[in-house]
């Protein structure tokens, strides 16, 4: 508790330090690096050891706030999602220092390292406080410091309008999240946490109290349909900002839900509601990045796509606990639990990965790329290593998590009955209809980006980013394998972890264990002999060179740009086979000859809640704000009468009437 408390104190005094360095830019560099590597690095000793140990720290600082108390605790849950925080922060922040050298010269550093530094540290508090209001007041900061991250470019209306958007959306969510804390705090007669979850509550308040905090913690985490502000801010904020957003700033959404969980006893239709939320949000989420054309907004609509997998791992944990089987509790909160350490890892590189593609080139446009291997091939295989990871690839950490999570299907195929089999069969069929379509989707984004021709000139030679931006996308690369290869470490983390939610014994750590690891073992052992069957084929070639003649080559042995699949045609198969499911216009000519002289084809999903329910409600509180505009006309008589009418009013409420 000692390292964590020490940590806080660094990011505050750095956070001044570089506000008031900020025309010192080499300075500020060094302060924000150093100060940053300080902090995480202490985070994580700390949070190992409460892991290792299952160590249980508290803080109490006094504190004058009404109702509130300085109150912080580390137990292995909020342990394990500061490992998460720290790993992808410290990776982002290395980053950004390369990303905005020559992006932004007029702008003062100082102020984006403040704001990140201070983001920082509202992370760490969110996932540390153990009173509503400390937690609140943390949540809020948290909030706010993103935006300012947000709207880095904000001399770009466009910037400044996602930046209101996620301001807005969020601030509904905090709403839901104050009155199920005000009304739990009144049950419990304490803002504590602790005399939360001892506290009991009516049937009723508890199904009130798990709606507010899906619906409030669930727009911060981005479910389906409440996902509205994540299309807008991830495009908009610079690359190490959205990797920050997406790797660790939803995760917070997921945190606050399993902490709820752990506090109240969720009810019986709690498990398929998350279940439900889930799938939906999964299925929907990945056909509707499927369908866009900016590399970016692509990303932003996968982090839709893997909280439905996350929300499915809680969903069969809860749906667990209502039959009273530990063994699937376990199982299905652990795999959601590791799907947030691999999501922010894997999400996090790729969103780098795109950063570094849109400094080199100028454009996220994916249309306008193609053939970027060659000349970015450092950004391109690391783009492919989470690709493959998010795609749930085997001996890759997106595969581990899934696994688990198709365990708790399993199991629940075999121990539910006949509501809980339905249950477990459909959520299994909606996982995998995901990883399928998260394959293709990243079949697109890699052919289209790297591989072929390049479909547009630049002016300068594309080059890849200097090391600074490089370094933290290869070490995210490597946890990505590390993980895959060897789970056993954040496996065991994970289920110390889910024992904040149901109690875990060794034995039962065992059980889960086992399987898994000899499946990778099984999986090494068979891409081992693969690896060694490639290279006694390139020794035999050696010794008997083999003879090369030019084939049949159908027309295609001088490929154009032309030729190429854009990301329309590419994804146009199946979003035609879903047209059902989203809202997919095509506009260009239909190819009705042999030899076209022109045909072009331009996809578009519309995003159905955006345009379908929140547009509509936006427009008719734009009318209502406008009539209520007139109130407030200038005019000094209009306010003395206003004045006049309020003080009429409270005369006569104060009135002695019944005297």
């Amino acid at each position: 508790m000692k390292f964590f408390l020490v940590s806080l104190s660094i990011l505050i005094l750095s956070g001044f330090m570089v506000l008031s360095l900020g025309h010192f830019k080499k300075l500020c560099h060094g302060i924000f690096l150093v100060s940053l590597t300080a902090a995480s690095s202490l985070v994580l000793i700390s949070s190992f050891f409460a892991l290792r140990t299952s160590f249980q720290g508290d803080f109490l600082l006094p504190w004058s706030v009404p109702l509130g108390q300085f109150r912080m605790g580390l137990d292995p849950l909020s342990a394990f999602f500061l490992i998460t925080i720290a790993c992808v922060v410290l990776a982002a922040g290395f980053y950004g220092c390369g990303y905005l050298r020559g992006h932004g010269e007029k702008k003062n550093i100082g102020v984006h390292y403040f704001f990140y530094l201070f983001l920082t540290l509202s992370l760490f508090l969110v996932v540390a406080a153990r009173n509503a209001v400390l937690f609140l007041a943390a949540w809020e900061l948290m909030t706010v410091f993103a935006y300012f991250l947000i709207t880095y470019s904000d001399e770009k209306k466009s910037v400044r309008q996602a930046g209101y958007l996620y301001l807005t959306a969020n601030h509904c969510g905090v709403f839901c999240l104050l009155a199920m804390f005000m009304m739990m705090g009144n049950f419990a007669g304490s803002m504590d946490f602790n005399q939360m979850a001892a506290a009991h509550y009516t049937p009723t308040f508890l199904a009130v109290f798990f709606i507010l905090g899906l619906m409030g913690f669930g727009v911060k985490a981005g479910f389906f349909p409440i996902h509205i502000w994540l299309p807008h801010a991830h495009p908009a904020a610079p690359s190490h900002i959205s990797a920050v957003l997406s790797g660790v700033v939803l995760k917070m959404g997921i945190y606050g839900i399993l902490r709820m969980i752990s506090m109240i006893d969720v009810p019986q239709w709690g498990g398929p509601l998350v279940l439900f939320i889930g799938a939906v949000s999964g299925v929907l989420g990945v056909l509707y990045a499927l369908g866009q054309h900016e590399i970016k907004k692509l990303l932003a609509y996968h982090s839709i796509e893997n909280i439905g997998i996350i929300a499915l791992g809680i969903g069969m944990g809860l749906i667990g606990k209502a039959y009273h089987n530990n063994l699937i509790s376990i199982i299905g909160y652990a795999g959601a639990l590791l799907h947030v350490f691999n999501h922010a890892v894997f999400k996090g590189l790729l969103f780098l990965s795109a950063g570094s593609v849109i400094r080199s080139t100028g454009t996220g446009e994916l249309d306008q790329m193609g053939g970027l291997l060659k000349s970015l091939p450092w950004t391109g295989h690391l783009f492919l290593v989470g690709s493959l990871s998010i795609a749930g690839f085997p001996l890759l950490n997106g595969f581990i998590s899934e696994w688990m999570i198709y365990r708790s299907f399993l199991e629940g195929m075999i121990h539910f009955g006949k509501t809980g089999i339905i249950l477990s069969v459909l959520s299994m069929i909606s996982l995998t209809l995901i990883g399928g379509l998260a394959a293709v989707c990243f079949a697109k984004a890699f052919g289209v980006v790297f591989l072929g021709k390049a479909r547009s000139h630049h002016e300068a030679p594309v080059k890849e980013n200097s090391w600074v931006m490089r370094g933290p996308m290869v070490i995210l690369a490597a946890i990505c394998l590390w993980v895959g290869l060897s789970p056993k470490t954040l496996l065991l983390f994970s289920l110390k972890g889910v024992s904040v939610m149901t109690a875990t014994d060794a034995g039962q750590m065992e059980m889960i264990l086992q399987p898994i690891l000899f499946v990778v073992k099984t999986l090494f052992l068979f891409l081992s002999i693969l690896c060694l069957l490639a290279l006694f084929k390139r020794l035999l070639f050696r010794c008997v060179p083999p003879r090369y003649q030019e084939t049949w080559g159908c027309g295609y042995t001088l490929p154009s740009p032309r030729m190429q699949y854009t990301a329309s045609s590419f994804a146009d198969p199946v979003l035609r086979f879903f047209k059902s499911l989203v809202f997919f216009k095509e506009y260009g000519k239909s190819c009705t000859d042999y030899f076209p002289k022109e045909v072009s084809l331009l996809s578009k999903v519309v995003d159905g809640p955006e345009h379908f329910i929140f547009r509509p409600l936006l427009s008719i509180l734009r009318k209502f704000s406008g009539k209520l505009l007139k109130l407030q006309s200038g005019y000094i008589p209009q306010y003395l009468l206003y004045i006049l009418l309020a003080v009429v009013a409270l005369l006569l409420w104060k009135f002695p009437w019944s005297s």
